[in-house]
């Protein structure tokens, strides 16, 4: 199938499927983001996973906006993305649950509530209408 490391070519569906948990990241998401590009959808939704050189290649070769989540990183490095070029949209998932008063917060350079995992998505009130809201 190739060279340990490298890129690989597949002559067969069910060797691509057998192989796709052996291949890196940085020979198989370009050539999944290569087959995507052509089907003009809307954007491309990205969890980073700590390869820079990976998400550069990847934001070169999406030709519409690009989303793209850095979990458990500030608002800051995420708006660097932006800034950057990197990313059209960061996601801020856990902050806006924890903060329902996001918007608020970061243009008043306030802190963070920090967010509680365990009441997400758990049916009741907590950790939906009890987090404090920013009093300037």
């Amino acid at each position: 199938m190739g060279e340990p490391g490298g890129c690989h070519q597949f002559r067969h569906a069910d060797s691509v499927i057998a192989a796709l948990a052996e291949q890196p990241g940085s020979c198989l998401y370009p050539h999944l983001v290569r087959a995507l590009a052509p089907l003009d959808l809307a954007y491309l939704h990205l969890a980073h996973g700590g390869d820079e050189e990976l998400l550069r290649t990847l934001r070169e070769l999406w030709p519409t906006t690009l989303l793209l989540n850095r979990a458990g990183t500030d608002i800051a490095t995420r708006a660097k993305d932006i800034d950057s070029g990197i990313a059209d949209v960061i996601t801020v998932g856990s902050m806006a649950l924890a903060n329902p008063d996001l918007v608020e917060r970061v243009r008043a350079g306030a802190p963070l509530n920090t967010p509680d995992p365990a009441t997400f998505y758990g049916g009741g009130a907590a950790g939906y209408t009890d987090y404090p809201t920013y009093a300037a």
